[in-house]
């Protein structure tokens, strides 16, 4: 049975630091209004002592943002 994301919802993960300090220590995808979306969360504590969590909401990893369609046709190339 696969995990399924429900709008509203999120799940988050122990994050494999692995040799790098400053990766999140949580993280995780959720939907929201039917968009899927990334979170990252790392631990803090601030000057007063209290521990908190601050993150990041992110759109899902592309590959690098290259694209394989191209807007231009053969006949725009100027050579």
């Amino acid at each position: 049975m696969a995990y399924e994301l429900e709008d509203g919802k999120m799940s988050l993960f122990v994050n494999d630091k692995g040799d790098n300090p400053k990766r999140p220590d949580y993280t995780g995808k959720g939907m929201h209004k039917g968009e899927e979306v990334h979170f990252s969360l790392w631990e803090s504590t601030s000057k007063g002592g209290l521990k908190y969590l601050s993150g990041r909401i992110n759109e899902p990893y592309n590959g690098g943002g290259s694209s394989t369609t191209s807007s231009a046709s053969v006949d725009d190339v100027p050579w």
